[in-house]
């Protein structure tokens, strides 16, 4: 088949009749713009929340727990046993033999009441380990407090950091901002704390003998968790001070960094062994996202809507495509059949015809995909910021860059022009030749 002559026949009749097919052009551009788009959001969007699981909650990528119950195993917050200190020393040992570790922290949860002179209300937080936190949520992330200062940079014994609408119960002046990730580049803003003189008293129920214990401590600075329930509860120190509140060596979980690059499931498997051949069998090891409700309810409504759209796109792109290569070749029925008395085969008109629609489609694909581009650098230069429903801080709106969804689109209207193009053409080729040629 003479390969040169069908690419040069196929460019000079889209020329010819490409007017004919300029709404199918323009269907199909918004058609792939769209999807482009839809694309880039929900993947911006799933790599905001998983940000903010991994580094902004400090999770890491795998977190290692004790389970009380079944369902503690499947829901988080379910209820845990702690991790004694006998316990953290076997962990210990089985974390410095994992070559794909970077860095990993320990938690415990606390909860009690918290006073000041005047007020006294109850309130839910963590201890950590603050030098391993701060690694696990890196430089865009390590600055987390929207006053004062946060607990790493903090030299005064006994700081505390609360959470916005705790600080406010307390008496505190709190800025009216929300936390925000550093870009690369970017200088933190500071802004002084100021709370009513005097520290904060918390008492809280100690382990094993159930009695009642209070430490004192100064805040030092206000965070911003994202979501207001939790800021209205929230207190945030230091491991040594935690312990010390609850009188125990305990922790509640570990949550570990892994280098770049590692496999979290390999990782996770020789860990979750090496537990278990250390007499740790309750001890169960968790990737971030097990048990991230939010994250997977969220990736799974983006994903839904995406295929959705796709869907959408598609049906509608190729009604288009079928349509107007109805019109064009159904009326070019005697140039066809002019081709095959000449001694064109039917299989060089049928090729001759998915060229046509295959350019028609690759340019509208290209405008699409061209006109995503210019978008998503105008979203992501313009650094527009919003708040989600339920959320106390803004997030930015992005727009990511979706390689694998440009090259899929691009093929996919192709693939779907060639089935247009064939449709119509193969009910031309069945007419005898005379009979086409003989039609007023």
């Amino acid at each position: 088949m003479p390969v040169k002559l069908l690419l040069t026949m196929s460019l000079r009749n889209l020329w010819r009749h490409g007017r004919k097919s300029l709404g199918t052009f323009i269907v199909m551009t918004v058609s792939v713009l769209a999807l482009c788009l839809l694309s880039g959001y929900t993947q911006s969007n799933v790599e905001l929340i998983r940000d903010a699981f991994m580094r902004w909650g400090a999770r890491g990528h795998l977190v290692i727990e004790r389970p009380a119950s079944e369902l503690a195993r499947r829901v988080e917050g379910a209820g845990q046993l702690p991790l004694t200190a006998e316990i953290q020393r076997r962990i210990e040992a089985v974390l410095d033999e994992e070559p794909q570790l970077q860095t990993h922290a320990r938690v415990l949860r606390i909860s009690g009441m918290v006073s000041n002179a005047k007020v006294s209300t109850i309130f839910a937080g963590i201890g950590q380990d603050v030098e391993a936190i701060r690694a696990i949520k890196g430089p865009a992330y390590e600055y987390d407090v929207v006053a004062g200062t946060p607990l790493w940079m903090e030299t005064r014994p006994q700081p505390l950091v609360l959470g916005q609408g705790l600080a406010a119960i307390l008496g505190c002046d709190v800025p009216d901002v929300g936390f925000a990730p550093l870009q690369p580049g970017d200088t933190p803003q500071s802004r002084p704390l100021e709370c009513p003189p005097g520290a904060l008293e918390l008492t809280a129920t100690t382990r094993g003998t159930a009695r009642v214990n209070a430490v004192r401590a100064q805040p030092t600075g206000i965070m911003d968790w994202g979501i207001k329930e939790i800021n209205d509860r929230l207190v945030v120190m230091p491991m040594d001070d935690a312990q010390a509140l609850l009188n125990t060596t305990d922790v509640s979980e570990y949550h570990l960094l892994l280098k770049d690059g590692s496999d979290e499931a390999a990782a996770r498997a020789r860990i979750a062994t090496a537990l278990a051949e250390a007499g740790l069998e309750d001890v169960a090891v968790f990737l971030w996202s097990d048990r991230a409700a939010f994250y997977q309810q969220v990736k799974a409504v983006l994903g839904g809507f995406l295929n959705f759209i796709a869907l959408i796109a598609c049906a509608i792109g190729f009604t288009s495509l079928l349509n107007a290569s109805h019109m064009n070749f159904i009326q070019r029925s005697r140039e066809f059949a002019t081709l095959r008395s000449l001694g064109f085969t039917r299989r060089f008109v049928l090729a001759l015809t998915a060229l046509e629609n295959s350019w028609l489609a690759l340019g509208a694909a290209l405008a699409g995909i061209g006109a995503t581009a210019a978008i998503v650098w105008t979203v992501r230069e313009a650094q527009i910021m919003w708040t989600p429903p339920g959320s106390s801080n803004a997030v930015p709106i992005d727009l990511a860059w979706v390689l694998p969804t440009y090259v899929a689109a691009l093929m996919g209207v192709v693939l779907l022009a060639v089935i247009a193009s064939a449709i119509p053409t193969h009910k031309i080729m069945r007419r005898p030749i005379r009979a086409v040629l003989s039609d007023a």
